[in-house]
């Protein structure tokens, strides 16, 4: 019942297809079943777990504090966006992690996972999937003081070329020159922290 509870919160399928695709012959078993384990019923579960709101927010990098905490209410507002920001942070050092693989692993389609992204951020899954590992090199020069090619492979760029034509295009400046500006809030690491801690 805990990969029908997941496939609830993430899954664009119908209660019928997560009931058949769970090992129930029929909605009323299934229905019955997971209202004795979780004490609401698959619809009561899934209204409650995507609740989304439709409006959308201011979205710059580098995210100051006010910008990510913004990010944390729509994460515990969105199971699947806390879902995605997990598997996304897991895999920031892998360059070759796609959109595909994402959407895989949150049980949707390419297509729902980037409606669903560009209903509550208004750009694509790719971008956001991008400025998180912005963030994130950003971050590891400015605390960690790595260097700009550390900073690339740890953040899944395929090279040091490659994160300096994003960064200057985001950030206005090499990344070079950011690793002697001030530091900008750590919100990769307290997502990172947040994730040992809770998922």
């Amino acid at each position: 019942m805990e990969l029908a509870k997941q496939m609830l919160g993430l899954s664009p399928h119908s209660i019928e297809e997560i009931a058949h695709q769970c090992g129930f012959s029929g909605l009323t078993g299934f229905s019955r079943k997971f209202k004795q384990e979780f004490g609401n019923s698959p619809s009561e579960y899934r209204k409650k777990t995507l609740g989304e709101t439709t409006e959308l927010w201011s979205w710059k990098i580098p995210l100051s504090e006010n910008y990510f905490n913004q990010l944390l209410q729509l994460k515990n507002k969105n199971i699947w966006l806390a879902k995605l920001l997990t598997i996304v942070i897991d895999n920031l050092d892998n360059e070759l992690f796609s959109i595909e693989e994402l959407a895989n692993k949150l049980f949707m389609s390419y297509s729902n996972l980037n409606r669903k992204v560009q209903h509550l951020f208004g750009f694509s899954t790719t971008r956001l999937v991008r400025d998180l590992r912005l963030q994130h090199a950003a971050e590891l020069l400015s605390t960690q003081k790595k260097s700009v090619t550390e900073a690339a492979s740890l953040a899944g760029f395929f090279d040091a070329a490659h994160l300096s034509r994003y960064f200057k295009q985001n950030f206005g400046c090499s990344p070079g020159e950011y690793r002697n500006t001030k530091l900008h809030f750590p919100c990769i690491d307290v997502l990172k922290n947040s994730n040992e801690s809770n998922w």
